[in-house]
């Protein structure tokens, strides 16, 4: 929701959620749900959409068009979200892969996670770091400039998964997850092109 990416996920404590994921029942996200259960619904809807295995973009957009628990979030084009205990939280699809979006900070200013807390518990269910986080300037809401910390990791599925993370104004920036999913065959498909131009040139 950053580029206009929302917010994101869902089994949270409530039983609408628990009924609607079935990644909620990892021993590890269950530990995480009785302290976070805002972090945990997070976690959850990432695992139950982005990372699952898709072959294209398009396969992507077909699953989320047709989640029973997903609508359109409406002032954003292409997000689909879920009210979760009051929180919006959501999905979209990437033309290289798929993000999940929350922001961590409501306008009452109660903080949702730190970024420790969902480091931590990205590792406790498997991720592995590739390097130390990195930060960066980018743009909030607002369209002022804030400070956003960005860790890159391999996902349980292998998949470079990175996460932004705002350092300030958390109620004016979405905080991602984005998992890399289809760059191998963006580049293959470059690839077939490229060489049936050379080929017509000859």
């Amino acid at each position: 929701m950053n580029k206009v990416i929302p917010v994101i996920v869902l089994c949270s404590a409530a039983i609408l959620t628990t009924v609607v994921l079935n990644g909620c029942d990892k021993p590890a996200s269950a530990k995480t749900n009785d302290a976070q259960p805002h972090l945990s619904t997070f976690l959850s809807l990432h695992n139950q959409y982005c990372e699952k295995k898709y072959e294209t973009p398009e396969s992507l957009q077909k699953s989320l068009d047709v989640a029973p628990e997903l609508s359109p979030a409406k002032d954003f084009k292409g997000v689909y979200e879920v009210h979760v205990n009051g929180i919006s939280f959501a999905v979209s699809p990437e033309e290289d892969g798929c993000t999940t979006d929350v922001m961590v900070q409501t306008e009452d200013n109660t903080q949702l996670f730190s970024f420790e807390d969902i480091n931590k518990a990205l590792l406790e269910v498997g991720y592995v770091e590739t390097g130390e986080p990195v930060s960066r300037k980018d743009l909030g809401t607002d369209q002022t400039e804030l400070t956003i910390i960005e860790k890159k990791y391999i996902s349980p599925k292998g998949e470079i998964t990175t996460l932004d993370f705002p350092l300030e104004k958390k109620n004016k920036y979405y905080m991602t997850l984005f998992a890399e999913k289809f760059s191998e065959a963006k580049r293959e498909t470059k690839e077939k092109i490229i060489q049936t131009l050379k080929m017509a040139s000859i």
